[in-house]
């Protein structure tokens, strides 16, 4: 019973992750208020670009299973 977090742990880490985010906005915000790019890219946006392009490749493999697993269901059904 030693893991289980307390109220003031779990209320910390609510909060480092409110100020990690509002920290992100910020700095994303500034990254697209100029209106330029910058060649090359600052780290916080390249490290953000990559971790979005992993996102959205993962959620269209992820897609790409479903509908395939739905295909073969229906292709099984009407045999």
């Amino acid at each position: 019973m030693d893991n289980i977090p307390d109220n003031k742990v779990i209320w910390d880490a609510v909060m480092q992750s409110r100020m990690d985010l509002a920290e992100l906005k910020g700095m994303i915000t500034m990254h697209f208020r100029e209106g330029e790019h910058h060649h090359p890219p600052c780290v916080p946006a390249a490290n953000l670009q990559r971790t979005v392009l992993t996102a959205a490749g993962a959620s269209i493999l992820a897609l790409l299973s479903a509908l395939g697993s739905i295909v073969f269901e229906l292709a099984r059904h009407f045999q």
